[in-house]
């Protein structure tokens, strides 16, 4: 057990010890379509006041570099909002529950 633990603490020597690197898979996470439109979904806003536990939101951004900026100017939190509607698929045996994004048309922000 000791002998076990002590090949623990030493450090290995790649150049003695040459382990097989793992096989190069192509198992990584799919992009769906639902994925694509929940970033343009997301709008930005910055705060009304910091003084209370319920976010209030005030001016609109056409995106997150302005809001950014705008936080850095007044001092104030933004929110990154984005809207979800529950679908229910119903045409198989057992009823499948999604959400999509609710994508708004671009409309003039300040």
């Amino acid at each position: 057990m000791k002998s076990d633990l002590a090949a623990l603490d030493e450090p290995a020597d790649s150049k003695n010890s040459p382990e097989p690197a793992p096989p190069r898979t192509r198992r990584g996470k799919r992009r769906t379509a639902q994925a694509s439109t929940s970033r343009d979904a997301v709008r930005f806003f910055l705060s009304k006041s910091e003084n209370t536990n319920v976010p209030s939101l005030d001016r609109e951004f056409a995106n997150e570099s302005e809001a950014v900026i705008e936080s850095l100017k007044t001092g104030k939190s933004y929110f990154a909002v984005s809207e979800w509607k529950g679908l229910a698929d119903l045409s198989k045996k057992m009823p499948l529950i999604r959400k999509e994004a609710v994508t708004r048309k671009k409309q003039n922000v300040e």
